[in-house]
């Protein structure tokens, strides 16, 4: 079993609503016992975005915001996919990944910064988040690159190599960087690496993407691409 875990695509910061009457979400290893016991699911969800929103990572890009913009980290959630795409109708629950994660898009539209916090029912050896959950937050992160640049807007993943380089404690906030680093035609080459807040190196990945040629199937999304970038205020 591998050890690892990760950052990671696809509602907008209305996503404690999902968590109403629900079990309540975990928190951060910093929040006391009595806050736990007594915030509201709806409390506890804007708390830990609020701790996101506070990382050095996510005051930088705020604080050059020529550079940085912030986007939404899921899709449209009235999109007729959503409920069974994999990410929101799964991961993002309590004490999985508990809340949305903050997402910044680098103004020449080829690097991606995620921040999330990742709970502690996404383990596979005790208290250690599980490889398997790092591999599908990879290639969720990865994909934003490859979206942004790819022809119309899609792509489908073709392989993905994962460096598991430390084993990753769960219910923790975590950082995700993903750089487009090569475009040939309908192939992109992604690079990512997962971090800690202290900005150490936990692992590391490269993806290949492919812009799927059969427009029937796999629809431009370019529209959409813009829809998602104008959700938040701010141009570049």
């Amino acid at each position: 079993m591998a050890f690892g875990v990760s950052v990671g695509l696809f509602g907008v910061d209305q996503g404690w609503i999902n968590f109403v009457g629900g079990k309540k979400a975990s928190t951060d290893k910093q929040l006391s016992q009595e806050t736990e016991e007594t915030m509201s699911a709806e409390e506890e969800y804007a708390a830990i975005t609020a701790r996101l929103m506070n990382t050095d990572v996510a005051k930088e890009c705020l604080e050059n915001a020529n550079e940085w913009k912030r986007l939404p980290y899921f899709w449209n959630a009235k999109d007729k996919s959503f409920e069974s795409a994999f990410i929101p109708s799964t991961l993002h629950a309590p004490d999985k990944m508990s809340v949305e994660p903050v997402v910044f898009l680098n103004r020449n539209r080829q690097e991606f910064v995620f921040i999330m916090h990742i709970g502690k029912r996404l383990c596979g050896h005790d208290g250690i988040v599980h490889g398997g959950v790092q591999a599908t937050l990879f290639d969720e992160v990865t994909a934003r690159p490859a979206f942004w640049n790819l022809p119309r807007n899609i792509a489908l993943t073709a392989s993905l190599k994962i460096n598991y380089r430390r084993p990753v404690v769960a219910d923790q906030i975590l950082v995700l960087k993903s750089q487009l680093a090569n475009i040939e035609g309908r192939k992109a080459t992604v690079t990512a690496q997962l971090e800690d807040v202290k900005g150490n190196t936990l692992s590391d990945a490269e993806a290949l993407y492919v812009s799927p040629g059969n427009e029937k199937l796999f629809p431009d999304c370019s529209s959409k691409i813009k829809a998602f970038e104008s959700t938040y205020p701010g141009t570049f």
